[in-house]
């Protein structure tokens, strides 16, 4: 595989969003993203290596349903309120981006948002990575802490 760091940059954006998506799916707490997050993104970045296609939400799921302990079965904390802060701090197109993404019922890709929207890929990937820059930075501390 060869790749270069905005690439893995891409797949590691990626894989956070698929990992969100399942626990929120799945009415789990999102302070276990970093925990899963590590198990996807390392188990797709061997796949790549070795040129093994990916499913996507699959493999998020999988990898966290192998990991899923009894004590996860608690509600997620994360309510609509702390969402409209977080999409306070956007652009209206990367509003508009972020509400159709998580209007889907499973994850999507670079380039199902891409078709969608009609643009490239990469400038999906530029896309969401200033999304998630605008929200850390301009975002109420409260929604970084939740997200």
């Amino acid at each position: 595989m060869s790749c270069d760091s905005s690439d893995l940059a891409g797949e590691a954006q990626l894989a956070v969003y698929q990992v969100i998506t399942v626990l929120i799916d799945q009415n789990k707490d999102l302070s276990l993203t970093s925990k899963y997050f590590r198990i996807v993104f390392r188990t797709k970045c061997i796949q790549m290596a070795a040129g093994v296609a990916l499913a996507n939400e699959q493999h998020a799921t999988e990898a966290i349903q192998k990991e899923q302990s009894p004590d996860l079965n608690e509600p997620s904390d994360l309510d609509d309120s702390v969402i409209a802060e977080a999409f306070f701090a956007l652009t209206d197109r990367q509003r508009l981006v972020s509400q159709w993404i998580l209007s889907q019922p499973k994850p999507v890709s670079f380039y199902t948002i891409a078709n969608h929207f009609g643009i490239r890929h990469q400038s999906v990937r530029r896309l969401l990575s200033n999304i998630i820059r605008r929200i850390e930075v301009y975002g109420n501390q409260r929604v970084c802490e939740n997200l």
